[in-house]
């Protein structure tokens, strides 16, 4: 928290989140903060809810602080999305924190989870056969900060305490009785019984998540310096080989970098590790449209798109085309001998510049690459295209949105990489085209 920042209480009525509304409000000053409330009414317990939503309404009018009010349809989200009742509150209730804090309500929303939200947290992940990220628990910061937790290193019996001592109002969840919940069970009867043998077992699993994070963050920090951005996607590089530890963190890291933060299963990140060991060109379809493709000592995880084909007359001009741009236009050449000349147009393709002769591309077309195309190298024979792409590495997704210059499935040239032998120059010719592809994105930027 900073001085000026407006910080709003999830406030559902219940003890541990007025505890932290009262406990705030009474640091205000301390702080430089402004404390407001949040409260979003689910739509699960039909009156009761309401009513906990009209006792949150009262309690800041007595206190005289503002208080942003949602309603949503916690039962009807879940069974669109097929998903459970916890699920979705959570998803909805979150959804609404985001909103109040995009439309400029607050700058932060403080929850009142405590030491013992965060052993069931860690129980819960224990039992769901979580790795180390579920034994770190319920962070104090998430989402870039804009969630803060204050009450999370409290017990259960420190806020009862507090209430207790300054006589605050207070409603009980009848949910929190329920043990058809996963979280209520083992709130309501699992942990009782092992307090009962364990009595200090929220500060143990509080020191445990410490420890947890902490190796975590370490094993983060290594994954990710395998993990670039390029044009072609997001790269988790297998240079170097990675221990399966790093390799899982690196994948974990890349998918989300890529934009799948959401939805992928233990499956689905074991998948793409085992493409460390396939053969080049094996791919993993994952959740929303994306997959993950073994490249030339890579693996890369992008969102498929369809394949946008194009197809005009050689001629010149600047074209914009789905990855790039292209430029054509005739150029006069300079007079010299040919060991110069040679010299000349090697400078040039280095700049990604290549001259075409004039003649070769009468009736040619620029498009992209078909099943049959032949490329005549310069030092070699006749060959596929396809092969010269393996050869130049060229990954697979990438190849079909080079733009070519053909005639019928003879390739006179690869835009940005290569003329055929079919459109050299002789050392007589006084013109000549110039083919510049620029490419949107370049190659291995790390970000």
């Amino acid at each position: 928290m900073f001085p000026g920042e407006k910080i709003a209480v999830a406030l559902s009525g219940g003890k541990d989140s007025v505890a932290l509304f009262h406990a705030l409000i009474a640091a205000e000053d301390a702080f430089g903060i402004k404390v407001s409330a949040i409260n979003i009414e689910h739509g699960i317990r039909g009156e009761n809810s309401l009513k906990d939503s009209a006792f949150v309404e009262e309690l800041c009018e007595s206190l005289g602080r503002p208080l942003i009010s949602y309603s949503v349809n916690v039962p009807d989200y879940a069974q669109k999305r097929g998903i459970s009742i916890e699920t979705a509150a959570r998803e909805l209730r979150y959804s609404c924190f985001f909103k109040a804090i995009d439309d400029g309500l607050c700058d932060r929303i403080a929850t009142a989870h405590h030491a013992g939200d965060n052993t069931e947290t860690v129980l819960l992940n224990v039992f769901r056969g979580s790795g180390l990220q579920g034994l770190c628990g319920i962070p104090e910061r998430a989402y870039d900060g804009k969630i803060i937790r204050p009450m999370l290193s409290a017990t259960r019996d420190e806020i009862d305490a507090y209430v207790r001592e300054n006589s605050l109002p207070f409603v009980t969840d009848d949910s929190n009785f329920d043990d058809d919940y996963s979280r209520n069970f083992l709130r309501n009867r699992v942990i009782p019984l092992i307090k009962q043998r364990y009595p200090d077992l929220d500060s143990a699993v509080t020191r445990l998540s410490a420890l947890c994070e902490n190796d975590q963050n370490l094993l983060m920090e290594m994954a990710e310096s395998a993990v670039s951005v390029s044009e072609s996607g997001v790269n988790v590089s297998l240079k170097n080989e990675l221990a399966p530890p790093l390799l899982s963190r690196a994948v974990i890291a890349a998918m989300k970098r890529a934009g799948l933060k959401k939805d992928y299963e233990a499956v689905h990140v074991n998948a793409v590790c085992a493409l460390a060991n396939a053969n080049t060109g094996a791919e993993v379809n994952l959740p929303h449209g994306y997959c993950a493709v073994k490249g030339y000592g890579k693996i890369t995880i992008f969102q498929t798109a369809k394949k946008q084909n194009f197809s005009f007359e050689f001629k010149e001009g600047t074209f914009n085309l789905p990855r790039g741009v292209l430029k054509i236009k005739k150029v006069r050449l300079p007079k010299m001998d040919q060991k110069a000349k040679v010299a000349f147009f090697a400078q040039k393709r280095a700049n990604g510049s290549l001259f075409v002769n004039t003649e070769c591309v009468r009736g040619a077309l620029i498009r992209t690459r078909r099943e049959g195309d032949i490329f005549k190298k310069f030092s070699g024979g006749t060959r596929p295209l396809k092969e010269y792409f393996i050869d130049e590495k060229v990954e697979r997704r990438l190849r079909d949105d080079i733009p070519v210059g053909a005639i019928d499935n003879k390739i006179l040239f690869i835009g940005g990489m290569e003329i055929s032998a079919d459109a050299a120059l002789g050392k007589d010719d006084a013109e000549a085209y110039s083919v510049t592809y620029e490419k949107i994105l370049k190659e291995n930027t790390n970000v």
